[in-house]
């Protein structure tokens, strides 16, 4: 790992949880869409307002989505399409290449998971960058191949150099998101291309374009175009984030014909439900509603842009439906907009930072107010410092670490705390804390030992906190 990776102390993606099934999506009013509109006083009331921390789409599905649903749900009683076929020919159709290029999933978090199955054996190394999203790196890691890092620009851009410079002998694939997730920035197409054709024969690359479509410029091309010249490269797709079926999860991948043969060879059939399976193929055809989940995540976006400019609050230049933004204490700014019911995300080892989703406008100009509250708090020393009115578990600083880190929690009130750190593999390495702690804020550090005293290996962990109210996991990286 270089030593300017680790000096800016970037992190990765926070643990978000176990692989679930595909689920029955919610049948919302379809007036909801409104709220891409850019006007005072558009409100959506629903149990989710204010969570603006997992990149969902506000406007939800499109009404050809929802109808879809409706007309398959007297059919819930009967197996679904075993491989979702029907799916693969709709989308081989769309995206101009053959049937037996494609595969579809659960989620791209299973085209992922499936993808280090097929292409991360036991014994040789895959290659990063960092931090981006995870899901393909902690699963190639589960499954025994090693994970190579390499760095992001200053600017927050995949420095496709230092990747390519992660290369060597025994790499079997290269994982790229773009754009990037946690930062929202892109790498244009031709670089890519030319990143491909760098590579040794018979070193993949898996490109992750979950928010492809939300970039600005409509004139630069899918990495799908590499898929029908030819190249040994991997496309993931997901119908989760534009349109907006992120309960229904569905994902899948295009490929060289053999790739995606090593992909199904690992597949279990039968993943994607039959109201999902037809929820996605109708969403296919409603292409206004891709063109109006764009235009709101844009306009919500701007919108705060200009607030922060005016505030002196620096962002990450973005172009998806999510912005990363300087609060100057990422986990502070997280708790204090959590305890006025507004979610959103901090880690990576960006500590400055919080990740925010673009929501619907009335949600961001609820957020706009409260980040500007703390924020001009925060600058002028009246840090609140009244007891959390939740459970939370900070990320570990710094992360990724060589010697130690420090993990930090809130409790609103005095109860029994455990905080244990596990490995890959889901076995007990060290307990922190395992008693009555009382309300406030508790920090514990991890000099990266075992309970039996020895050294813990570099490589990817857990740590798990459960209290009376709650459970949460996140990750860390030990780097020797």
């Amino acid at each position: 790992m270089p030593t300017s990776y680790m000096n800016n102390d970037l992190s990765r993606r926070r643990f978000m949880g176990t692989l679930t099934g595909a689920a029955a999506l919610a049948l919302l009013n379809s007036d909801r869409r409104a709220v891409a509109e850019d006007s005072p006083g558009g409100h959506i009331t629903t149990d989710y307002n204010g969570r603006l921390c997992y990149n969902e789409n506000p406007l939800g599905p499109s009404a050809a989505a929802i109808q879809a649903i409706i007309d398959q749900a007297p059919l819930a009683h009967r197996y679904t399409d075993w491989y979702a076929e029907s799916l693969v020919s709709s989308l081989a159709s769309y995206h101009q290449v053959s049937p037996n290029q494609i595969t579809c999933g659960c989620g791209a978090t299973e085209i992922l998971r499936l993808c280090a199955m097929a292409f991360a054996p036991p014994g040789r190394n895959v290659v990063a960058p960092y931090p981006s999203y995870t899901q393909f790196m902690g699963d190639a890691e589960l499954f025994g191949a090693t994970v190579r890092y390499s760095n992001l620009t200053g600017n927050y851009v995949v420095d496709l150099a230092a990747a390519r410079s992660q290369v060597n002998s025994n790499t079997t694939c290269v994982c790229i998101t773009n754009p990037n997730n946690p930062t929202g920035t892109f790498l244009n197409s031709q670089s890519l291309v030319d990143f491909v054709d760098s590579l040794p024969s018979g070193v993949l690359t898996i490109i992750d374009e979950a928010y492809f479509e939300y970039i600005d410029n409509p004139q630069i091309p899918s990495a799908i175009n590499m898929v029908r010249q030819g190249k040994d490269v991997i496309v993931v797709k997901t119908f989760s984030k534009v349109h907006g079926l992120a309960g229904a999860r569905i994902g899948y991948a295009i490929g060289p014909a053999n790739r995606i043969s090593q992909i199904r060879a690992k597949q279990i059939s039968a993943t994607v439900s039959r109201l999902s399976l037809e929820a996605a193929r109708a969403a296919l055809g409603d292409n206004q509603h891709v063109v109006d989940s764009v235009a709101h995540a844009r306009n919500a976006r701007n919108y705060c842009l200009r607030e922060f400019e005016e505030a002196g609050i620096v962002c990450i230049d973005s172009t998806t439906s999510f912005f990363m933004v300087d609060v100057g204490e990422g986990d502070y700014v997280r708790t204090q907009l959590a305890n006025r019911g507004i979610y959103v995300r901090t880690g990576w080892g960006m500590s400055s930072f919080i990740r925010v989703s673009c929501g619907t406008m009335a949600e961001m100009r609820d957020f706009v107010a409260a980040l500007k509250e703390i924020v001009r708090a925060l600058r002028s020393g009246n840090r609140s410092d009244t007891a959390p009115n939740a459970v939370d578990l900070y990320q570990a600083f710094p992360n990724p670490f060589n010697s130690s880190t420090n993990i930090t929690i809130t409790i609103p009130r005095a109860q029994r705390a455990k905080l244990e750190i596990f490995d890959i593999q889901g076995r007990l390495v060290r307990k922190l804390v395992d008693n009555e702690l009382g309300a406030g804020m508790h920090r514990f550090t991890w000099y990266g030992d075992s309970e039996s005293g020895g050294a813990a290996a570099s490589g990817l962990y857990y740590y798990r906190l459960i209290s009376d109210d709650k459970s949460i996991t996140r990750r860390m990286l030990l780097l020797r």
